[in-house]
C-alpha cells in the first residue's frame, strides 16, 4: 500500500509559491479584466516579456484565426489590440482560484459578458509564467460548453454555482 504522505522533495518539479510571480500574474490578470470589460489590452501587454509565448483558445471556424502558438510582445500587442477588441465587448472576468508552483501561476476563472455577438457564461484557465518580472509564457484554455444550448452553461446562475469564493473579484469602478 502506498503511503498517503509523500515527501515535498520526492515529488518532481514541486516547488515552493513564488510570491513575487504571483503578484505579476494576478496584475496580468487584472489587465485581462479591463482589457476585457474596456477594450485596453496595455496593462495586460505592459507586463509581457519581449520574447513572450501566448496560447489562446481560437475556434478555427474564426476566419484568420491566429494558430499555434503567438511569440513576442509586438505580435500579442497586435493581436490585443484589433482582434480582441471586436471579439470581446464588455467581459466580466473573476479570478476564482489560484495555485502556484514556483514561477508558475494558474488562475481559474469565470467570465460572463459578449465574445464574437453571443452572451455567454464560461469558465477560463490562465497559466502564467514569470520570468523577471514579466510574463513569458501565457497559456489561456477556455471550457466552450457555453456555445451548446442543452448545456445550461450559458445560463450565469448555473455558471455562477461552480464556484464558492472570489479571489480576484471584478472591480467596474477601476476598469
Amino acid at each position: 500500500m502506498a503511503s498517503s504522505k509523500i515527501a515535498a522533495k520526492t515529488v518532481p518539479g514541486i516547488a515552493p509559491a513564488d510570491d513575487a510571480a504571483v503578484e505579476v500574474a494576478a496584475a496580468a490578470f487584472c489587465g485581462i479584466q479591463r482589457g476585457a470589460a474596456t477594450g485596453v489590452w496595455d496593462d495586460f501587454v505592459d507586463l509581457l516579456a519581449e520574447d513572450v509565448r501566448i496560447m489562446i483558445p481560437v475556434p478555427a471556424t474564426e476566419e484568420n484565426a491566429p494558430e499555434g502558438v503567438l511569440r513576442g510582445r509586438d505580435v500579442a500587442r497586435r493581436m490585443f489590440s484589433n482582434r480582441h477588441v471586436e471579439k470581446v465587448q464588455g467581459a466580466r472576468l473573476e479570478g476564482k482560484r489560484i495555485a502556484a508552483n514556483g514561477p508558475l501561476v494558474v488562475i481559474e476563472s469565470r467570465v460572463e459578458g459578449n465574445l464574437g455577438g453571443e452572451d455567454v457564461a464560461n469558465h477560463f484557465i490562465f497559466v502564467f509564467e514569470v520570468r523577471d518580472g514579466e510574463i513569458s509564457s501565457m497559456y489561456e484554455y477556455a471550457s466552450w460548453t457555453a456555445k451548446s444550448a442543452h448545456s445550461g452553461w450559458s445560463d450565469p446562475t448555473f455558471a455562477r454555482d461552480a464556484f464558492d469564493e472570489t479571489v480576484l473579484p471584478f472591480d467596474a469602478a477601476s476598469h
